[in-house]
C-alpha cells in the first residue's frame, strides 16, 4: 500500500505518512499503487524517522517573525505620527481648527491602521496553522516512537 499524497510505502496500522506526514485514515488516505509521478517525488522526501513538519514549522515561523516585524515598524510609524500631532496640537487655537487638525491626524493614521490589522489577521492565520502543524507533528511523534 502506499500513501496517495507521495507515493511512499506505508505500513499497516500506520496514522501518518512517514514521507510527507499526510493522515492516512481519511478516505482515500492510501491507494493500492503508488500515484502516477508520485513516486519519484516520495524518494526525495524525508524517510522513517526523519521529521517532515520540521521544514514546514520553520518557513511559517520565519514568515510569522517577518510580518511581527513589519507590524512593529508600522506601530513605530503610528506612534511617530500621533507624537508629532501632540507636539504641534498645543500651537494650534482652540475650537473649529484644532478639531479640523485633528481630522487630518486620523486620516494620516488610517491606511496605516488598516495596514496593522491586515498583518494582524495574517499573524494570527499563520500562528493557527504553525499550531496545526505542531499538532500534527506531535502526533507522528508519538507513532514513530
Amino acid at each position: 500500500m502506499y500513501c496517495s499524497q507521495c507515493g511512499s510505502p506505508i505500513q499497516d496500522g500506520m496514522h501518518f505518512c512517514s514521507g510527507c506526514g499526510a493522515p492516512l485514515q481519511v478516505a482515500g488516505g492510501i491507494s493500492q499503487q503508488p500515484p502516477p509521478g508520485q513516486a519519484a517525488r516520495a524518494s526525495r522526501r524525508p524517510g522513517r524517522g526523519q521529521d517532515p513538519y520540521q521544514d514546514q514549522i520553520k518557513q511559517l515561523k520565519l514568515q510569522i517573525k517577518q510580518l511581527k516585524l513589519n507590524l512593529k515598524q508600522i506601530t513605530t510609524k503610528m506612534g511617530n505620527t500621533r507624537s508629532q500631532f501632540y507636539e504641534t496640537a498645543a500651537f494650534v487655537p482652540r475650537g473649529f481648527l484644532r478639531h479640523g487638525y485633528k481630522e487630518i491626524e486620523d486620516l494620516r493614521l488610517l491606511g496605516p491602521q488598516q495596514q496593522k490589522q491586515q498583518l494582524q489577521q495574517q499573524v494570527m492565520q499563520l500562528e493557527q496553522q504553525l499550531l496545526g502543524l505542531q499538532q500534527a507533528q506531535m502526533q507522528w511523534k508519538g507513532q514513530q516512537g
